[in-house]
């Protein structure tokens, strides 16, 4: 596979946004706002339907495991299909699994169906942002790819955690449940229509492998780079704690007197702080290493921070001053692991696409290990046993990344 890399000059170099993917970027914000609108509130929806906390979280687990496949599917697949082709791929799955989630399998509490629409409307997101991801990682200069992906994440964050709860908290009360849901379908229309047409700019990725043997190699460097191993470890636990505390928050916080629009401002409020610290710890990867940065603040705020969610309403009760402090310091901790997205494909710098389905990978199996670790854990353990188990993870994450070490041509 070759790479096209552009040239960034000016402004645009200083602050790591190629302007010839700006259009991108917001259909990234755009398409995952719609794609992912329900996922701060559908566990609470469930459990009023009289779902069971296991209900809840085995449809989460396999929405995650198909997320997890479409993730890594994408670093390999971008480079045969090509980046646009998958885009728009994922839009029309968006709309194949939408459509019987939305109109047929909630209305009529049919489980069965909701596993099955719902896992296909899941693999929408992954597939459409990380091809993107890809687009990104192939286009700009190293020396501005920790702020770039950033941006990335950014567009990403906004979109899944911010204007998808505050959109919901408003919606909700106003038009119903079904309604809101019903709005994703313009998000992503609009986020497909910048992303794949107002975006002019071409990938110059290209074919390598065909197809199998392309999908072959994603695998095997696995077995054969113990780099890469670590790196999916990593990379899955960073947003281990977004995805388990969707779950687990609508759940915890009632004991302590919070609704579930308190929430969801809140949620939605401290990830604004997410956008601050990925571009600032983008930067800073940029500066004085992305190892380094992923290092010293990751897993180390992320862990601290699910420690303070567990004790914060034990301690000080109905105090939404307290949560937002405990889940500020998560917010945070998270815009940490952002220039892994820099650090994991320049691991293998013959070889970026199967190291960007690497990355992609430990994306998409958060998406399973979160709501996984809640699934094994809540009922052993209960709310504080499965945050202590979240923060041991994230813990473990830091330390974990010190064998990451880029090759002496492109140390960073």
């Amino acid at each position: 596979m070759e790479q096209s890399v552009m040239i960034q000059q000016g402004i645009w170099a200083k602050i790591g946004l190629p302007h010839e993917l700006c259009w991108g970027f917001i259909g990234v914000f755009l398409f995952i706002t719609g794609a992912t609108i329900e996922q701060s509130w559908l566990a609470s929806m469930l459990q009023g339907r009289g779902f069971t906390a296991f209900d809840i979280s085995l449809l989460s687990s396999v929405f995650g495991l198909c997320v997890a496949a479409v993730s890594w599917f994408s670093g390999i697949g971008a480079g045969v299909l090509g980046v646009r082709r998958l885009m728009w791929i994922a839009t029309v799955f968006y709309f194949a699994g939408s459509l019987p989630f939305i109109f047929v399998a909630l209305p009529q509490n049919n489980y069965p169906m909701m596993l099955i629409s719902y896992s296909l409307r899941g693999v929408a997101y992954p597939l459409f942002a990380y091809s993107f991801l890809v687009w990104i990682n192939q286009r700009c200069e190293s020396r501005i790819l920790g702020r770039a992906v950033s941006w990335f994440w950014m567009a990403f964050g906004v979109g899944m955690t911010v204007v998808g709860p505050w959109f919901s908290g408003l919606a909700i009360p106003a038009w119903g449940e079904t309604a809101t849901l019903t709005c994703g379908f313009g998000f992503v229309a609009l986020g497909a229509v910048c992303g794949l047409i107002l975006n002019r700019d071409r990938p110059g990725w290209q074919r390598g492998l065909p197809l199998g043997p392309a999908l072959a190699e994603g695998i095997l460097v696995l077995g054969r780079e113990p780099k890469m191993r670590f790196a999916v470890v990593v990379k899955t636990i960073n947003d281990i704690g977004k995805f388990s505390l969707v779950i687990l928050m609508p759940v915890y916080l009632p004991r302590f007197g919070f609704s579930i629009a308190e929430w969801l401002t809140v949620w939605g409020l401290v990830n604004v702080l997410n956008i601050f610290s990925g571009y600032f710890f983008g930067w800073l990867g940029d500066t004085i290493g992305w190892r380094n940065t992923v290092v010293w603040f990751s897993g180390t705020l992320c862990g601290l921070a699910s420690l303070a969610v567990c004790y914060a309403p034990v301690f000080f009760g109905h105090s939404n001053a307290a949560l937002f402090g405990a889940l500020s310091l998560y917010a945070i901790g998270l815009g940490a692991f952002g220039p892994l997205s820099a650090l994991i494909p320049s691991l293998l710098p013959e070889n970026k696409g199967a190291a960007i389905s690497c990355l992609n990978l430990g994306s998409g199996l958060s998406n399973f290990a979160g709501p996984a670790i809640v699934t094994l854990c809540v009922n052993p353990l209960g709310v504080e046993g499965t945050l202590w188990t979240i923060a041991i993870l994230y813990f473990a994450a830091s330390m974990l990344t010190l064998p990451l070490k880029l090759p002496e041509s492109a140390e960073k």
